[in-house]
């Protein structure tokens, strides 16, 4: 080492390009010797100085590794240190598993800096005391109704799965909740009592809303810091500053809020884990529940994985007795599960002559039970789409209806809209059938708006509520209406629902992908959970093999019996899975760089019609790491090659031109 430098910084260049993915030393200025930290982002020169980046200083030392002259780091932007050294670390292990960058896992965990807000923080920060009770004395108001539930006690470091059977729990006068929120809101409870933080990741802002709220009748509000994207930048900013105290807090969010920098971090509970919110699409695209995996190693913290049903990837470490199943028995569980009744078995609610299968979607059976049990509050109905139709067809010869422009079927937002493309968007005000010339069209797959005026005319004089992405409702009172939503927007309804129908099971089991019967299971018992006492669930569509699977309440069983199909095909989640996708030259190169790792198979390279290519890679746990650091090493070699194209003048920019996906469950939608 060649340097004058009193101290060195050790910093991570907030750059895209994987090339500069490591640690630079720069020599600190005198002016800074009192006001640098570890974990605060400062700006570094880059080359010859004329260029300035931001960088996140990683370490402190009196020595560099580097033998020239240091560069001295041009300015400090702000004085909180907003890197934790855990976090850093954590970062540095997700990007190398995901063969990516640490500073983009960076960009998810930490939130854009405001300035105004990180000063009115630090001036009323010592003024702004927190309580130190860490629980609220409104627990008291937690009511002792049929459905109350004691959340176990874990040790330090336990793994488990919590299979929830569903219902709606009553946290005090006309408070209800879901009774995997009412449990979660104990956990918060019990980890703060031990002076101990506590993550609850859930998928969307509906569950957001309705774990803060179950929080308030257990936890001082003050304790709970909300870090998810419905909250304004400076809120969210704000509360990133008060998780970095040293106190316990209860942090709610959605996927991001894995990375949360908590002290003394006791619980990470993760809700519905596999819902494809936590699937994060940026790079290097990690899952929620690895990362909790992995924080989880680190932190020797209590991981809880809760579902209505288990997912095969938290069926895997089931099976490896990595994770414990905490759930009771069937036979144990709480009295007054909700009745489930597929399609097959409608007849059987009703030995009456007049409720036989109709030839419509619901069966005249179904229909009169819920007539029934709407005179005594709210029905839910789920549709498998939003809209009007989500496909339609010519009214004379019946093909279907195609855009001009795409080819793209052509679906109705509602009755009186202009039909449009599913894929592209492009209205077709004049659409004529490309077979025999005809300008009218017939309504095909009927999407919510269709289903609920349809179903209006069955139960004349009720409220109809409409509930999709466009629509969101979160809790509705106990009084009849009929409910039509999408599949992840249903309504908490106050007490439950009296019957719950839901529609369309063929066209949620006609989704591509792995997971599609696993997923179904996981809609339908989500949809099903929000059902009062000994309500009956009615589900059409479940084919026979599910019908009987969910009749017989055996939905674990199966997705177990899906994990034992994978292992013989060698598809996630028994193995890992890489999608490499870029220039058809980069592509091409994988093989080579991947010489002597095991790998189970190899699907490709296929060819695109813009010149891609793409690969896709499958290979066992114990390999991942000598995968992922080999297809680390190919990403920054081509992003370092450049080529000029011919006749082109001046510097030209350096692209990536190879994009590496590696995720568990990355064949997910590949067509």
């Amino acid at each position: 080492m060649s340097t004058e430098a009193t101290l060195v910084a050790h910093v991570i260049l907030d750059s895209p390009l994987p090339q500069l993915d490591h640690a630079f030393d720069y020599k600190v200025p005198e002016r800074l010797l009192e006001s640098i930290a570890v974990g605060q982002k400062v700006v570094v020169p880059l080359r010859s100085g004329r260029r300035m980046c931001d960088a996140w200083v990683i370490g402190l030392s009196k020595t560099s590794s580097f033998s020239g002259n240091l560069v001295d780091v041009e300015s400090i932007v702000s004085e909180v240190a907003l890197l934790p050294p855990d976090l850093y670390a954590l970062a540095r292990t997700v990007a190398d598993r995901q063969a990516g960058s640490a500073v983009d896992v960076l960009r998810l965990a930490i939130p854009p800096r405001y300035v105004r807000a990180e000063k009115a923080y630090l001036t009323h920060r010592n003024s702004d005391e927190l309580s130190e009770s860490s629980v609220s004395t409104s627990a008291s108001r937690v009511s002792t109704a049929d459905q109350k539930l004691e959340s176990p006690e874990f040790s330090r470091g336990d793994k488990v799965s919590w299979i929830f059977d569903g219902g709606v729990a009553c946290l005090g006068e006309n408070a209800w909740v879901p009774s995997w929120c009412h449990a979660y809101a104990q956990l918060a409870a019990q980890a703060l009592s031990r002076g101990e933080s506590i993550i609850l990741c859930v998928p969307d802002f509906r569950d957001i809303a309705l774990m803060q709220f179950a929080l308030t009748f257990f936890v001082d509000e003050e304790r709970v810091c909300r870090v998810d994207a419905g909250l304004a930048g400076a809120q969210r900013y704000t509360n990133y500053l008060r998780i970095l105290e040293d106190s316990p807090v209860v942090v709610l969010g959605n996927r991001s809020s894995i990375y949360a920098p908590v002290f003394n971090l006791g619980v990470i509970a993760l809700w519905d884990a596999a819902d494809e919110s936590f699937a994060e699409p940026l790079a290097p695209y990690a899952h929620s529940r690895d990362i909790a995996l992995i924080r989880q190693a680190s932190a020797e913290c209590t991981l809880v994985f809760g579902a209505h049903v288990l997912s095969p990837e938290v069926a895997r470490l089931l099976t490896l007795g990595y994770v414990t199943d905490i759930s009771s028995p069937v036979d144990e569980k709480i009295s007054g599960r909700p009745i489930i009744v597929t399609d097959d078995l409608a007849p059987e609610i009703s030995d009456d002559a007049e409720h036989n299968r109709s030839s419509s979607r619901i069966p005249a059976s179904v229909v009169i039970a819920a007539r029934k049990a709407i005179t005594q509050g709210p029905v839910l109905i789920q549709v498998a789409r939003p809209g009007y139709s989500g496909a339609l067809r010519c009214k004379s010869c019946k093909y279907k209806a195609c855009c001009e422009n795409c080819s793209g079927p052509l679906r109705l937002e509602s009755k009186n809209a202009t039909p449009a493309c599913k894929w592209c968007a492009r209205l077709a005000p004049r659409w004529q059938c490309s077979q025999c010339h005809s300008t009218a069209f017939s309504y095909g797959a009927p999407g919510n708006e269709k289903t609920a005026e349809d179903l209006g005319r069955a139960f004349p004089g009720v409220p109809v509520i409409l509930v999709d992405a466009s629509r969101p409702v979160e809790t509705l009172e106990h009084v009849p209406s009929l409910v039509i939503a999408t599949p992840g927007t249903e309504p908490l309804a106050r007490g439950g629902y009296e019957s719950i129908i839901i529609l369309d099971g063929e066209t949620t089991l006609s989704r591509e992908g792995l997971d599609t019967d696993a997923d179904a299971l996981r809609v339908w018992l989500n949809a099903a959970s929000l059902a009062a006492k000994n309500a009956p669930v009615f589900i059409a569509g479940t084919g026979v093999t599910l019908g009987h699977v969910m009749r017989d309440r055996q939905e674990n069983c199966y997705v177990l019996s899906l994990l034992t199909e994978r292992e013989t095909l060698s598809l996630p989640p028994a193995t890992r899975v890489a999608l490499i996708s870029g220039s058809r030259e980069s592509v091409a190169s994988v093989e080579s760089a991947l010489t002597g790792i095991p790998r189970r198979s190899v699907m490709g390279p296929v060819p695109g019609a813009d010149g891609s290519s793409r690969l896709i890679l499958t290979f066992d746990y114990k390999d991942g790491a000598a995968v992922a650091k080999a297809l680390r090493a190919l990403v920054i070699k081509t992003a370092t090659t450049s080529k000029k194209p011919a006749g082109s003048d001046g510097p030209q920019p350096r692209i990536l031109r190879l994009n590496v996906r590696m995720d568990d469950t990355a064949l997910r939608g590949v067509n």
